[in-house]
């Protein structure tokens, strides 16, 4: 696929967020960390991104300020070799942060945030909390070793004990500060509970689906899609995906359609919005996954074309537009574009006019290295599915050279005994190049009998074993 619209796109997304009137001032103090440099940085989806620098005085001090506001989410604290020395929370415009290199979590001080109060309050908590989780995790290994069950079971105890209070102590936040960061992504943590599906009189499972249909509707039940914070938090991307990617099958219809349900949701919150709507168009623009392109053809034609990816100008939404234009003509399960081109011997020959079960439409160059490989193995493909259907056509090939050189490609058809129709477009009468979007060589187009593409862009290996999981298919529906 194509990168250049992607690229582009993602430069647009990178800058991010309405301006405010506001000014941001972060104040930290680090002692024991006089003359260092450190940087500021942010979580944006399933990544971190630098977005200032700044060198502690003599006492550790430092501060972050710009003429624009930050973009409230989780932040962090990196060391000039980038490494992490902690996270933090901005919502306020003025924060005040000090510490010292002895503990830097446990020595935290926080003024002016009542955000950060809660957040290094959680952090301190599990802190001590993988301090005592480590001791057991030790005399555990012990226990084992010496076969103490007794003792193992106590110790297990005292593990399922600090699950429970840290639970308790998320449970808290998400009750007593509900507006709070912190307890937002405790409540995207949180799993939705599932009801056992309903039975009739006789106790049987009335819909076997139910549980899963159940666990897709409300799952994100616990996302305040209006806080425009939350995608600037380390916990949406992975939930976000996984909804997308192992909830949904992978299978263009269902894609859109999850795609659709959760972009309706994700539209209170502009930021949110436009980071799932960018990401889906980029991941199946870009997917090496067959027939994928049907899901970025959509989000074109419902999102783009439409004005809602407000955030790109109008040469990039041309530019995605045509793409789209041009993937359209050749999706999996359309009907493939005509082409009538010249043969070997100046007559026009029709792909529509072939004969066969299968036929198989291949754009190549008798100088591709690709197509060299790929060429003599389709011959011998051709034969074997031919040969034994009693002279009727499994497989016909229509074959397009883009050999820049006539004379080379019927060179090349003159050794090969190529037995398809072989044709060319001298004059480019057809513009194939943009029908079937070739870019490069060789690229192959399988059609059925009514010329629907029902499958692209496979090497031969892939072609013949497709072939005939459909022909055992057939045999098994009786279609």
């Amino acid at each position: 696929m194509r990168k250049t619209v992607l690229f582009l796109l993602t430069l647009v997304l990178s800058a991010s967020g309405a301006l405010a009137k506001d000014a941001y001032n972060i104040s930290i103090t680090l002692k024991g960390y006089p003359n260092k440099k450190f940087y500021l940085g942010y979580y944006f989806g399933d990544k971190q991104y630098l977005r200032d620098s700044a060198v502690t005085d003599k006492l550790g001090k430092m501060v972050f300020k710009g003429e624009k506001p930050l973009e409230g989410g989780v932040y962090l604290i990196a060391t000039a070799e980038k490494s992490l020395l902690f996270d933090f929370i901005v919502t306020e415009p003025e924060i005040s942060l000090e510490t010292d290199s002895a503990n830097v979590i446990m020595n935290m001080k926080i003024k002016g945030s009542p955000e950060n109060d809660v957040f290094f309050g959680y952090t301190r908590y599990t802190t001590t909390m993988g301090k005592e989780a480590a001791i057991i995790d030790e005399q555990l290994k012990k226990a084992k070793d010496k076969k103490d069950t007794a003792e193992e079971r106590k110790l297990n105890e005292k593990y399922k004990k600090l699950s429970l209070d840290l639970f308790e102590y998320r449970k808290g936040i998400m009750q007593n500060q509900p507006g709070s960061l912190l307890s937002k992504i405790f409540k995207m943590m949180t799993e939705i509970e599932v009801p056992d599906a309903p039975r009739n009189e006789k106790g049987e499972i009335i819909d076997s689906n139910f549980q899963y249909n159940y666990y897709y509707k409300h799952y994100f039940d616990n996302f305040d899609w209006a806080d425009e914070r939350i995608v600037r938090t380390p916990v949406f991307h992975n939930k976000f995906e996984t909804f997308i990617v192992k909830l949904t099958p992978q299978i263009p219809d269902s894609i859109i359609k999850s795609a659709d349900f959760l972009l309706k949701q994700a539209e209170v919150g502009k930021e949110n919005f436009k980071y799932c709507l960018f990401w889906i168009t980029n991941h199946y623009e870009t997917s090496t996954y067959m027939g994928m392109d049907k899901v970025f053809v959509h989000m074109v034609d419902n999102y783009y074309a439409k004005g809602k990816a407000f955030w790109i100008d109008e040469t990039l939404n041309f530019k995605m537009k045509d793409r789209a234009d041009i993937l359209r003509n050749c999706l999996i399960g359309v009907k493939a574009p005509n082409l009538t081109m010249l043969d070997t011997n100046h007559v026009y020959q029709s792909l529509h006019n072939i004969k066969a079960s299968y036929t198989l439409l291949i754009f190549w160059d008798a100088n591709c290295g690709k197509c060299k490989e790929e060429m003599p193995k389709l011959a011998a493909l051709y034969d074997e599915l031919n040969g034994k259907n009693g002279g009727k056509k499994v497989l016909d090939v229509f074959g397009v050279s883009l050999t820049p050189d006539a004379k080379e490609w019927q060179k090349y058809l003159r050794d090969h005994k190529l037995k398809w129709t072989n044709v060319y477009d001298p004059n480019n009468e057809t513009n194939f190049r943009r029908l079937y979007d070739i870019y490069s060589t060789p690229v192959l187009y399988l059609l059925d009998e009514n010329k629907k593409i029902v499958a692209k862009r496979l090497n031969v290996e892939q072609l013949k074993e497709f072939i005939k999981d459909s022909e055992k298919k057939k045999k098994e529906t009786g279609k």
